[in-house]
């Protein structure tokens, strides 16, 4: 069967398409903040947390620093990754702690030196204006020199409510050994408890029959 010059086009540039597509999610709901995500270590004992710079469009200068919210401490260095320094696409860091250990709980944090004090942080219970200022997407492809790297990008606002554009995209990262996924809102642990309550009187009534 022939196929049509239009079909063969399609079907090449879908191709292309595919060739070129991102290596991560981008974010879609611009102009609105994320939801909280919560992340955590899922590297092996002994092992740090490899950072790649990824890109910047910010204006302020901004530095990063991981916060292990499992043991309290932060994770070692801190305030890492100025955007207003001659750093290159890939540059990395690696982030350690003796304390860090598989299943803790991360919390990145940026700091922007025209907001001194501030904190714009994946945790929105930290950040002065009470949203996330992180956004986490799956990552595979090139960053820089580098083969592939698989990791989890992440996508920060240094800005915060009122004058962000919650575009996500400030200063962004590639991080390894880091797991994201969305925060349950509260609704959903009452919607839990609720069928768990449900679940349970209905066993009880099974077996008082």
């Amino acid at each position: 069967m022939r196929l049509s010059l239009l079909a063969l086009a399609s079907i090449l540039a879908a191709g292309t398409s595919a060739l070129h597509a991102d290596p991560f999610i981008p974010y879609s709901n611009a102009g609105h903040a994320d939801s909280s995500s919560t992340i955590t270590f899922n590297g092996a004992p002994g092992t740090g947390i490899t950072a790649y710079f990824y890109s910047v469009s910010a204006a302020d200068t901004d530095t990063i620093s991981i916060f292990d919210a499992t043991s309290g401490t932060f994770l070692s260095p801190q305030g890492v990754f100025n955007n207003q320094a001659p750093i290159t696409v890939g540059s990395t860091v690696t982030f350690t702690s003796p304390s860090l250990h598989n299943g803790d709980t991360l919390v990145f944090d940026l700091y922007n030196t025209s907001f001194p004090g501030d904190v714009f942080s994946s945790n929105p219970g930290t950040s002065p204006d009470g949203n996330s200022h992180a956004y986490f997407s799956a990552f595979s492809g090139t960053i820089g020199s580098f083969g592939t790297i698989n990791g989890t990008y992440v996508g920060m606002e240094d800005l915060p409510a009122g004058q962000s554009d919650w575009d996500y995209n400030d200063d962004t990262f590639v991080f390894t050994s880091v797991n994201a996924a969305p925060t349950p809102e509260p609704s959903t642990f009452a919607l839990l408890g609720t069928g768990l309550i449900g679940a349970a009187g209905a066993l009880r009534r099974k077996f008082a029959r």
